[in-house]
């Protein structure tokens, strides 16, 4: 009997799906060997950086997943942070990788549960950043400046820098006319290129572009890094089968006692070791959400 041709189709994320990547091998007609396809198991990331540039960056992280959990997997990256929350909130996702105040929201919708976060996700800060010799010193200095934020459902680039700043006193006008630059990275270029006098975002995103030397330190300086909150974390669905969401969470355990072998994928997450998440450890951005205004 002729083969069909194979397709792979990948799931819509309300529209707002930037890029979609599956790899391992898909089953096509014709195989008569009665051999069981893996379950795929879908996976998608808030994109605190540029989407695409994830996805080809998470090409050896999803291998990975792959051989240890069993399952095809099928990366997803949006255009914002709400679309993976509508996404899993109508289980068009199994596992995501979330935000703090993302994970929040999905918890509050859908009862999506913590499985693991990297260490420093468990002592997260957001830095504010200026250019040298902008007068900027202090969070006091803002007053009558420009100012950016990264998304705004991003924890370490809005929520979190808005609760700080409004503890500190900050302009009010500073806050409420602030711009949204969508990206963590967005926001470093903003204020490199001066097309703000200041703005916040995720400590590691600025360490891994002032490493790989997209942020120049004679355009860029950190001029006050805020007090440690809790931040990203990898989340399922409510209704996931348990074995496929314990797997998952096993392989990150893993990479945290793999030695060497490990230590590129530890490196391509910004992480030195995994642990398990916990959801009551959320409560105090819940509270910070809510003083905002961005929760009931």
């Amino acid at each position: 009997m002729t083969n069909r041709t194979c397709k792979r189709i990948f799931p819509l994320l309300d529209g707002l799906l930037i890029t979609a990547l599956a790899l391992g091998s898909a089953a096509c007609g014709g195989d008569s060997s009665g051999a069981a396809r893996p379950p795929v198991l879908r996976v998608s990331m808030i994109p605190n950086t540029d989407p695409g540039k994830i996805v080809r960056e998470s090409r050896p992280l999803v291998e990975y997943l792959e051989r240890e959990t069993g399952a095809k997997v099928e990366l997803t990256v949006p255009t914002n942070y709400a679309a993976v929350v509508e996404a899993i909130a109508h289980d068009q996702v199994d596992i995501a990788y979330l935000g703090g105040f993302t994970y929040v929201q999905a918890s509050g919708r859908a009862g999506v549960r913590p499985l693991v976060q990297r260490e420093r996700d468990r002592n997260f800060h957001s830095v504010f950043i200026t250019q040298p010799g902008s007068g900027i010193e202090s969070l006091a200095d803002l007053k009558g400046r420009t100012f950016a934020f990264g998304d705004v459902n991003s924890t370490s680039g809005h929520l979190m820098p808005g609760y700080f700043m409004r503890q500190n006193n900050v302009n009010p006008e500073v806050i409420s006319k602030a711009a949204y630059t969508g990206g963590h990275d967005a926001t470093a270029l903003a204020v490199a290129n001066k097309k703000v006098d200041a703005g916040a975002m995720d400590e590691a995103v600025f360490e891994k572009m002032t490493k790989e030397g997209k942020l120049d330190p004679a355009k860029v300086k950190v001029f006050y890094t805020t007090p440690p909150f809790f931040d990203y974390v990898w989340a399922a669905r409510k209704g996931l089968d348990p074995q496929l969401a314990e797997k998952f969470s096993a392989a990150f355990l893993k990479m945290s006692s793999g030695g060497g072998s490990q230590k590129p994928l530890l490196n391509l997450l910004g992480a030195t070791r995994y642990e398990w998440a916990n959801d009551s450890d959320y409560d105090r951005l819940r509270q910070a959400a809510r003083a905002a205004g961005l929760m009931k």
